[in-house]
Parts: C-alpha cells; structure tokens; sequence
C-alpha cells in the first residue's frame, strides 16, 4: 500500500499534520504519539494543532504555513462529524489544492474506525483496527488476543515514512540512525491500539431515550409581540437530528404524536398542518402553555399538561425538561412526551368493563353535574374574565382525558356494553355529549386567545355555560340510571364469583 514520498525540494525535515474533530481529540493525541515515537526527533515533525498554533496570531495563516510544509496529511475519522468536519473540512480542501500544484511530494490518509471520512471517501484509508465486538472485551482480554502484522497497512505506512527520514539524513551528511526497539512499526501501532482501546473503553456504548422528545427553537424578543402563542417561525425540532455517540440509537418518532413526518417544521406549519384535527388546539395549547409559563426566567413550569396522541388512545404528559437561554436572544426549550402509565387488566373482564364504566360515569358526573364543578354551566357563568382562559384549558385537558377512558373502556364499541345496561342510556348519553363536545373543542381555542380582553370573553363565557347547561338537562338523569345499574350489575357479579368461591369450584 505504501508508496515513495520524497521530500519536497529543500525540505530536509519529513513533516506530518493530523487533522481532526474536536471530539476525537483522545484518538487524534494518541495517533500523534503513535507517530512521534516511531519518528527520529529533528528529522521529523508531527504537527498537532493543539501544539502548535500560537495566541494572538490568525489561525488561519499558521494552518496554511504548515500545510504548505506538510508531506503527510492524516485525517483521524470515527463517525463523530459537523459542519462539513469544520476546521478539519478546510485543511482537507486547502491540502488537497497544493496536492494538484505538487502531488509527488503529498500524501493524503484517512485513519478511521468504522468507514472512512466523506471527504476522502474515493480514496484508499487505512483502518485503525478496532471494532464494536473488541470493546465489549476486557482490557486483560483485548491486550491478551492484539496481535499486530508488519504487513499490516500502517505498519508499512510507517516503516515507509522511516525510510524517507533515513534518506533525507543521509543526505545532510549524518550517519544513518537505526530504529529502537519502540520504534518498530508493530510495537507503534500495537501501542496505539491499545491506547484508542483503553480511551473508546469509557465512552457510551449506546444512548437509548424511550420518551418522545422535541425541541422548540425560537426568538425571546418574538414572544414579546405576543405574549399568549409562540411565533410562527419558531422551529420544532424532533429528537434524532443530532450527533450520536458510537452506536447511539433513539427511539425517534416523535412528530408521530402529531400523525406528521418525524422532520423539523416551523411553528406555523404545524398549525396549519394540525388546524383540521379535533385534537390539534389541545396539543397547540399543551406546548404554549409549557413554554410561556418557563419564559423568561420563571422556575414555576406549567408540566400539568396532558395530550391525546394522533390515535386518540394514547395519553402524554407534556414536561418541559430544560430552558437555555443564548445571548442572541434565542431561546431552546426541550419536551419531553412521557406516555401516560395504562395499567395490566386482571381478572373476570365482566368486573374490569364494569369498573371502569362506573369510574368514567362517575369522573363525568364530577366533571359536569356536581354542584361544586367548576365546569357545571352555572358555574362558568360566574366565572371572572381573568380565570376563565385557565378553567378553559383545564377543561380542554378534561376531555381529552375522558376521551382516553371512554376508549380503554370500550365505550367505542356499544356491544360490549349491552349485557350490562341499557343501550338506549348510551345511546341518549352519547348523542347529548358528543355535539357538546364538539362545540366545546370550538369555543375552548377562542376563549384561550381573548385572555386579557374582557369584551370578547364575555359571551364567550355565556356560549360555553349555554352547551354545558343543555347538555346537564339531558345527561343528568341518564347519568343517574347508568351509575346504578353498573352498580347493581356488579354488585351481582361480585356475589356470584363469592358464592362459586365458597362452593369450592373453579370460577368460570
């Protein structure tokens, strides 16, 4: 693999440059070593930037000085990349143009991990020899089992560069020197391997997060104009855009919660991609309200939030995990979507239908008809101007959440439910409580974005206790009659499974 470098014309010293992420810094000083071992000292140079580059002076210029000088370019490569390998992308470019000018005297090599960089990608690398299954290895076994070959790519690629420094001594006049025993290419780069082993040894093998995550990115002085909705070009960012470590998996997924393409939109697009979807002012208020109530610097986060999910099964709390201020003004605010905890079933399925008929009917009863509810049409009717946006969302959480019930409790399939009750108390029930609902959805985003301004939530206000009245008239008395024949049906059941178990026998 190994070909010829002669040094530059006038060139006595044999110089090698590495270039590098910032966060392959370990492997990148452990390949400089590697390579300053191997090399005699003043016949040889490895510049490493962190050496070499001096404060006060313009980066740039050092760098183009040294790679005008430089006959080796080695491009350490893991995976880890950003913005087209930043500094490093540029010293690749401004090598590979004097390259062209002077190709005889220039060499260019990636040394990798995994797969070479892009930036070389149609050219020959040089592996550096490790891999997933080595680190799952302890230190003793990996030291143990490393065996390095000096036909090895690296080994001839050093015992090469050797050579020419050995030249080039010879031609100024000095007495060719002979390699010392740590100077062998195998014992080189068996130490390196060992080294870049005992470094990757402590890194993340894998990062797994179960939860949904988002990140909303937006302008401090935007939310300023407007202090109740985020600015349209807010940018959504999903989890799985970043860099990963070696191997690092997500679960992703997250737009899903949305029926949308796991992909960063604006904020505007969402709205408008979302405004036909019965759930969409529930999810656009969930995620306001968690961020506006964490700006600008408040501690009391609003994490109460509560979302359906596309499917209308799924439940989400909506928890703002962190806040980061920049000073350009911009904010980051990174949610997470934890899914609501949906217990295991046991037992007869007669009692479980049963039981959880009777807590949704009673948590309705609670909701909308008991005297105290603050969701009871007279009520709201009474509301004040300045707590009736709030009292609107909770109540927006609330029928999300019962929606979420109604679906674990079969109350989507009526067949389940008539060798319990009487289907026509459903059936009055459900076309009382489903227009109301729908209204409610409606009226709910309106009264949210009038905070403040009394004039338009006035009748507001009278338009939702006018639903919620009508539906109390006429879901009250059907309430009632459910209530009790759940009751009385498993009242039944529960006496019978006791008797059956008395007897001794095997319950059914």
């Amino acid at each position: 693999m190994a070909t010829g470098i002669s040094p530059a014309s006038g060139q006595q010293v044999f110089r090698i440059f590495i270039s590098y992420a910032s966060e392959d810094l370990a492997i990148a000083t452990a390949v400089a070593s590697c390579f300053k071992m191997a090399l005699p000292d003043f016949f040889a140079e490895v510049n490493f930037d962190k050496d070499f580059l001096d404060p006060g002076s313009a980066f740039q210029t050092q760098l183009e000085a040294k790679l005008q000088e430089t006959n080796v370019l080695i491009i350490v490569y893991t995976g880890t990349e950003k913005q087209s390998h930043s500094y490093t992308g540029w010293e690749v470019g401004y090598f590979d143009h004097i390259m062209r000018t002077n190709p005889a005297s220039r060499k260019k090599i990636s040394l990798y991990l995994f797969g070479p960089p892009a930036t070389t990608a149609f050219e020959q690398g040089i592996p550096l020899g490790l891999s997933t299954d080595h680190l799952k290895l302890s230190p003793a076994q990996f030291e143990s089992a490393l065996s390095v070959s000096p036909e090895e790519p690296l080994c001839k690629e050093i015992e090469e560069w050797q050579k020419v420094v050995a030249r080039n001594i010879e031609d100024m006049g000095f007495p060719r020197q002979h390699n010392k025993v740590e100077q062998e290419p195998t014992k080189c780069v068996h130490n390196l391997r060992l080294a870049i082993f005992q470094y990757l040894k402590g890194t993340i093998e894998s990062v797994v997060k179960p939860q949904k995550q988002i990140t909303i990115r937006l302008k401090g002085s935007a939310v300023d104009q407007s202090a109740t909705t985020l600015p349209l070009e807010a940018e959504i960012r999903p989890l799985g855009a970043d860099i990963r470590p070696l191997g690092a998996l997500t679960s992703g997924g997250s737009m899903n919660i949305f029926g949308l393409s796991d992909e960063s939109i604006t904020w505007g697009k969402f709205l408008d991609l979302t405004a036909s979807h019965p759930f969409g002012d529930s999810w656009r208020d969930a995620i306001t309200t968690v961020i506006l109530s964490a700006f600008p610097d408040r501690v009391d986060v609003d994490n109460s939030q509560v979302i359906l999910a596309n499917d209308g099964k799924t439940g989400y709390r909506v928890i703002l995990t962190t806040a980061t201020k920049f000073y350009d003004d911009y904010r980051e605010y990174n949610i997470y979507f934890v899914e609501m905890l949906q217990r295991k079933d046991y037992g007869d399925q007669d009692t479980t239908y049963l039981l959880k008929g009777l807590e949704l009917a009673c948590r309705f009863r609670s909701t909308f008809l008991e005297p105290t509810s603050d969701f009871r049409g007279e009520n709201v009717l009474l509301t004040q101007f300045d707590r009736l946006p709030k009292d609107a969302s909770q109540l927006l959480r609330e029928l999300n959440l019962l929606h979420k019930d109604a679906q674990e409790a079969g109350l989507d399939r009526p067949g389940t439910w008539t060798k319990y009750v009487a289907f026509e108390h459903l059936k009055t029930i459900a076309d009382a409580y489903r227009p109301c609902e729908s209204k409610l959805r409606a009226i709910i985003p309106r009264v949210i974005a009038a905070k403040g301004q009394p004039s338009l939530l006035e009748p507001l206000r009278s338009e939702m206790s006018e639903v919620l009245t009508d539906m109390e008239k006429v879901v009250r008395p059907e309430n009632a009659l459910l209530i009790r024949e759940m009751v009385a049906e498993l009242t039944k059941l529960v006496a019978a499974q006791d008797k059956v178990s008395v007897q001794g026998q095997p319950l059914s």
